[in-house]
Parts: structure tokens; C-alpha cells; sequence
């Protein structure tokens, strides 16, 4: 770190060399809240968001976790904006997931609970003298449209939360997606100034997978008023730690010790231990590029960076509200390159954005030039998230404020310069939770002077923000790149020499080859029936493969299921077809322990 130290003794003058040298109007956002609709009530109350595609059609929707609005009712209805492309609709009821419960939702976090490649919801509600505040669990039926689950908790729910930050990811190991969720007890002590005595309270829900969840306690002892949450592998060993940002306690690590049962850490890992703090966020991101995860803890009017070096983190920087008077300021930060320049940017929610000179050190851009008056100007901003709703490469900003509107920053890059990848995990889970994600320049895998870029799936993190489920990567469109991504259970893929400017799928179980569809008459009948005849071929990456999925997909690009064949067969018969429609069909493999991997697809004319 003494590099650093010596580089930030003159912190204030380098800003100014930086604002000197730097060509404003690389980073350019418009303001697109009206365009799209998705300003939220005008009672407001918004606390959280998550960028991601309920219903499968490959376009981003929003949800928006709203609590008692300050103009507005006390059971107040979350909101779903549905992506239509050139604009969103609210379809929260309609889908299911209103959540409407008093006082409203703090913490929630979309996965594929069901390893069905599609994205569940899990819901929290906060208590505020309202009984009964429960927590829910939802399951997606494949086109966004939602059940209730939550009498598959076990034993049921008796206790009111005033749940915060979740979490979800495999904490145990076992291949499916658990949630983690805080303040498990009607009283969260959010006005107290010190901590309390540990208590060792029910905190997870486990999945058995079998659409069941068991309600446990893991070794994370509540001790006072929890914030935001992440979970993710802080340390590197390939399981997932998980880490609270507190007001009255020290905010804090938990190390996994592989079996889903925790211990505090935060001391050793060199965090603060400075009581009374009022923390809201705890982030992790590879700011430096060199594959490991640093931190940012973000409170009241200070944000504070932390290196990682082997597992220890030493404060490097503090960024305080400089030209910013809210008193609210403090809640979210967001990682992301926005610039496309192959560092990681930094964002604070409803409020100003700052440049990585690629050693993870920030340096804050003009607001104005930037197109970023709409977030400076919040009233209250709280969560926020970064997804591509446009499908233009680059990254978009959702902000959620619970005294004004929300507000939809659309980001203006317009170049080829970046990748984005989509995971299939080893359990078939669309989104897939806990996979590294490591980019090289095309030749030089592994060789850490070569690296591009390190990122790690996740769910909600920070103060109540969900990105979207895939992994971005600024770079230069001049050159191809290589892509090792290691899933959760450790195993390893590798894809070579990928072109920029295009969004991949990376699977564990890979996609079938040479799908094709030929159009045929079946004439043994006594009438002509037209048929299509579909073929393919078996990826050589896959193994123990034991049958394969056949999908009629429509024109939105959701898939209905067909049939399915044995794995020693490579051929099948759709019949009796109309011979003026143009058909387009997906393809799954699926392996042994009923894993379902990437699609392939044809279209038929």
C-alpha cells in the first residue's frame, strides 16, 4: 500500500490535474425516466431496485422495492416494470409479486430458486408495529408471471421481521440457491447507539431442493440494526462469505467455512471496529484488476475504499460529499465500466460518478457534463442498480428516491467496445450466482498482466441494489479476448478468441450443435401432413448427458416445452405443422443430475 499512500498525499492536487487532462463527455447519461415511465407513485416511498428479465424475453424489466410512502399508504404494493422495448408497464399484480404487505419491502433479491432457468423472487417485509410481518417466497412459472410459496418455509413463520438486506446463493454447498436475510426480530434497535448482546436468531432459509426451505440459524448473531447486505467469496476459497454494513455494531465479514455455517471475521480482515459508525453499505468489486475483491463501505456523507491484499483490506481513500447538501447522501454504490476504457467507475447513488485511473483510484467527473443533474438532484435517494435495458452494450442507471421520483439514467456510449456474458450454472440455474468470471486478452489466459477484467455473480448488495445478472466487461473492440468462468461447484470453462460487442452464454452444460430444421411431408396418412424434421449433434464439452429438450419458442422469445428424447437420439418430428408459418425451436441438453444446460435454436421459414 505505500504506493498508494504516497500517490494520495497530494489527493486534492491530482483531482485537479485529472480535471485538467480529462476529456469530458466520455461519460455521457440522459435522463430517460419520462421516455419509459418509470417514475414510480407519486406518493413515492422507493427504498431498493433490481434490473431483471422476469418473463424471458431477453429485455431487462424493473422491480422496485417500495416501503410506507410518506405520502401514501402503509401497505404499499412493490413495483414491476415490464420491458415492451420502447417502453415499461407496470404489471406487478398482475404477475403476482405486489408484496403489499405493511410496512412494505426492504430487502429482495431474484434467483432461480428452482434451477429451472428462470428468476424467483425472494421478498421481505419490514415491521413497523403492523402484525403479521412475514417474509415471501415466489416462484416464476417460466413467463413472469408468479405463485406464492412461502408455506414451503419450515417450520412456518411466527416471528414479525424487520428485515433489511438479503442475500441469496448457495451458502451450503449443496447445488441450490438458499437466501440469507437480516434483522430477524420485530425490534431491529435502529436508534440505538450501541450494540446489544448477541443473539443467535433464525437468519436462513435453506433450500432442500425440493421446493422446500428450512428456517436455520447459521453462526451470524444478530447484535443490533443491519443495513445493506452482500454475499459473495470475500476470501477467495470458492465459497460464499457474507457481509453486513451496521449502524450501532461494527459492520462486518462472515467467512463460510464450506458448509454454510459462519463466523465473524471482520477483525482479521482488517475491517474498522469503530462502534455507532450508521453504515448502508458494504461492495465488493475488483477496482484494481488483479482477481481479487475490494471493498467500499459507504455511510452517512463518507464513502470509504479498502484494498484487498491476500484476505487483508487497508483503507485507501475516503470520498466525502463534496458539492452535495442532502442530508441523506450515503446509501448505495455502484462498480461499473461506464466509460468502456476496461476499468471499473464508480457511482453513488443520487449523487456524483467517479473515474478509475485504473489502479482503483477515483476521481470525481463534472455532474453537468455528464448528463447527471437528475441523480445529483434527488430528493432521497436510496438504492440503485445497473442493467442494460436497451440492449446497446452499455450500462444504464435505475435510481429509486423515497421523497421524489425515481429516476432512469440512459447511459450513451454507442460503441462495440464491451462483452457481456450470461451464465448457465453447474446446478442449470440461469444467472448463475457465485461464478467467477475472468476476461484475457485472447492468447494469454491466465497471465495476469494480460487480464481484462474480473467479476463475480451476485444477487442484492450494497443498500438494496440488484444489477442485472450478467456480467459487463469494457474493451477495446480492436481485439479478442479469451474467458475462463469457474461455477460454483469449481469446474472450469473456457471460451477463445471472443469478438466485442456482443452479449455470449456460458453453461456448464454447453449448447447441442448443428441444430437444423428441414420441412417434410408425412405421407403415410391418408392425408398430407406437413411435418418439420429437426437435427443436431452432441457438444463433445458435455458430460453424462441424459436426454435432450425440444421448445417451440414464439415471436417475444418464450419457450414451450415439446417433448423430450433420450441422448442417444438425434433427431425429432414436429408434427403436422402449418406449412405458411415460420417456426423457430430451442434445444436443451440435459444432464444426470436433471441440470439443464444452454439452448441452441432454429428458425424454419
Amino acid at each position: 500500500m505505500s504506493w498508494r499512500i504516497r500517490l494520495l498525499i497530494n489527493l486534492s492536487l491530482l483531482s485537479l490535474l485529472c480535471y485538467a487532462l480529462s476529456v469530458y463527455g466520455e461519460i455521457r447519461f440522459t435522463n430517460a425516466t419520462s421516455r419509459f415511465g418509470v417514475k414510480g407513485y407519486s406518493y413515492f416511498g422507493d427504498h431498493g431496485v433490481s434490473w431483471v428479465d422476469v418473463n424471458g424475453d431477453g429485455k431487462l424489466d424493473i422491480y422496485v422495492k417500495n416501503v410506507g410512502a410518506p405520502k401514501g399508504p402503509l401497505e404499499l404494493d412493490n413495483n414491476l416494470f415490464i420491458n415492451y422495448g420502447s417502453y415499461f408497464q407496470e404489471e406487478a399484480v398482475q404477475r403476482g409479486v405486489a408484496d403489499g404487505y405493511a410496512i412494505g419491502t426492504h430487502g429482495a433479491v431474484f434467483a432461480d430458486l428452482d434451477n429451472d432457468q428462470d428468476f424467483d423472487l425472494f421478498s421481505s417485509t419490514t415491521y413497523d408495529g403492523i402484525s403479521p410481518a412475514y417474509n415471501h417466497l415466489y416462484r416464476n412459472d417460466g413467463t413472469g408471471y408468479f405463485e406464492d410459496i412461502t408455506a414451503n418455509i419450515s417450520p412456518p413463520q411466527d416471528v414479525d421481521n424487520s428485515t433489511r438486506g438479503v442475500a441469496a446463493a448457495d451458502f451450503d454447498g449443496d447445488g441450490d440457491i438458499d437466501f440469507f436475510y437480516s434483522n430477524p426480530l420485530s425490534d431491529s434497535a435502529w436508534n440505538r447507539t450501541t450494540p446489544l448482546p448477541p443473539k443467535n436468531l433464525k437468519n436462513f432459509y435453506l433450500n432442500s431442493g425440493d421446493g422446500t426451505f428450512t428456517n436455520e440459524y447459521r453462526g451470524i448473531k444478530w447484535t443490533g440494526f443491519v443495513q445493506g447486505v452482500a454475499a459473495v467469496d470475500i476470501d477467495g476459497d470458492g465459497d460464499i462469505d457474507i457481509a453486513e454494513a451496521k449502524w450501532a455494531p461494527v459492520s462486518t465479514i462472515y467467512l463460510n467455512d464450506g458448509t454454510g455455517h459462519f463466523r465473524d471475521a471482520g477483525a482479521e480482515m482488517g475491517l474498522p471496529q469503530t462502534i455507532d459508525f450508521r453504515n448502508n453499505g458494504m461492495i465488493f468489486a475488483d477496482v484494481d484488476n488483479d482477481r481479487d475483491l475490494d471493498l467500499a463501505i459507504i455511510g452517512s456523507h463518507r464513502l470509504d475504499l479498502y484494498e484487498n491484499s491476500d484476505g487483508y483490506f487497508t483503507q485507501y481513500q475516503t470520498i466525502t460529499n463534496t458539492g452535495r447538501t442532502n442530508r441523506h447522501y450515503g446509501y448505495h454504490v455502484c462498480f461499473g465500466d461506464f466509460d468502456h476504457d476496461g476499468d471499473l467507475d464508480l457511482y453513488v447513488s443520487g449523487s456524483h460518478m467517479y473515474e478509475n485511473d485504473g489502479q482503483g483510484i477515483f476521481s470525481q467527473i463534472l455532474s453537468e457534463n455528464a448528463g447527471l443533474n437528475a441523480s445529483v438532484y434527488t430528493a432521497d435517494p436510496r438504492g440503485s442498480a445497473l442493467g442494460d435495458f436497451d440492449n446497446d452494450g452499455d450500462l444504464d442507471i435505475y435510481i429509486s428516491d423515497k421523497r421524489d421520483y425515481n429516476v432512469l439514467l440512459r447511459n450513451q456510449q454507442n460503441d462495440s467496445n464491451w462483452i457481456q456474458v450470461e451464465v448457465i450454472d453447474n446446478s442449470g440455474s440461469v444467472g448463475g450466482i457465485g461464478t467467477k468470471l475472468d476476461l484475457y486478452s485472447a492468447g494469454h489466459l491466465g497471465q495476469g498482466q494480460y487480464l481484462k477484467g474480473h467479476r463475480e455473480i451476485h444477487g442484492e448488495y450494497g443498500y438494496l441494489g440488484q444489477d442485472m445478472p450478467t456480467a459487463h466487461f469494457g474493451v477495446s473492440a480492436s481485439a479478442q479476448y479469451d474467458l475462463r468462468a469457474t461455477f460454483p461447484n469449481g469446474e472450469v470453462k473456457i471460451i477463445r478468441n471472443i469478438t466485442p460487442g456482443q452479449k455470449i452464454q456460458v453453461a456448464f452444460i454447453l449448447a447441442p450443435l448443428n441444430l437444423n430444421g428441414i420441412r417434410g411431408e408425412n405421407k403415410t396418412l391418408f392425408y398430407r401432413e406437413s411435418v418439420i424434421t429437426l437435427t443436431w449433434e452432441a457438444n463433445p464439452g458435455n458430460e453424462n448427458i441424459i436426454k435432450y429438450r425440444i421448445y417451440l419458442v414464439d415471436e417475444a422469445g418464450l419457450k414451450t416445452f415439446l417433448d423430450e428424447v433420450y441422448a442417444d437420439t438425434f433427431s425429432y418430428i414436429v408434427r403436422d405443422v402449418d406449412r405458411d408459418q415460420t417456426y423457430r425451436f430451442a434445444l436443451t441438453a440435459v444432464d444426470q443430475n436433471e441440470a439443464e444446460g444452454a439452448a441452441a435454436y432454429t428458425t424454419v421459414e
